[in-house]
């Protein structure tokens, strides 16, 4: 809370400082700029939304940046790296930066990739009480997307029969945090792959 009370103040004080706050899950920033109790409350924001980038223009990006580094990385690399990562820009500017201090290959990063993913998934399952949110993520990576058999595994699994409420507080959650879209597919490639092992 004491850099939000930083922030605050000088969102007040000076004029001519911007701040700017990222993140991949908007809820988490709204959490923050639209409760009352904190100090960053009422401060006028302007939102950016990125998108996936579409199949050349992820190219595009790996190679400029590759080429004003000076690296050479195969076509091939690329072309794979674009198809694996779906054109999320924060996927592929975390392989363009390992890639470039040299930490390996495209499957070398990936697995470094996918476990920082599984570490930021096991923090947002650490403020979760229910086991059943594991239950959920293993059931989408298993390709169950349908509502009544995510519940028929949820009550599989727990041998007991429960509320529609409570599949919806999971799902909700997943969606709130860009974990799922509104069809229970994964967003993220990479979140997915990460989901199958916790």
């Amino acid at each position: 809370m004491m850099l939000h009370n930083a922030i605050a103040y000088s969102y007040d004080y000076y004029r001519n400082l911007s701040f700017i706050l990222t993140g991949s899950e908007m809820c988490v920033l709204y959490d923050i700029l639209r409760n009352t109790e904190n100090p960053l409350y009422g401060r006028a924001f302007i939102e950016i939304r990125t998108r996936k980038l579409r199949k050349g223009k992820a190219v595009n990006l790996l190679e400029m940046g590759f080429k004003e580094v000076g690296r050479d990385v195969s076509q091939r690399e690329i072309d794979i790296v674009v198809e694996e990562l779906d054109g999320i820009i924060g996927w592929l500017t975390y392989y363009g930066y390992l890639r470039v201090s040299g930490k390996g290959d495209f499957e070398e990063i990936k697995r470094e990739t996918v476990e920082l993913a599984k570490a930021e998934l096991e923090n947002f399952l650490k403020g979760r009480v229910s086991r059943r949110y594991r239950l959920v993520l293993r059931l989408l990576t298993e390709g169950v997307k349908e509502w009544s058999l995510l519940k028929r595994g949820l009550e599989k699994a727990e041998g007991k029969e429960l509320s529609d409420r409570v599949l919806y507080e999971i799902l909700q959650q997943l969606k709130a945090h860009s974990i799922i879209d509104e069809e229970n597919n994964f967003t993220d490639p990479i979140i997915k792959e990460a989901s199958k092992s916790i």
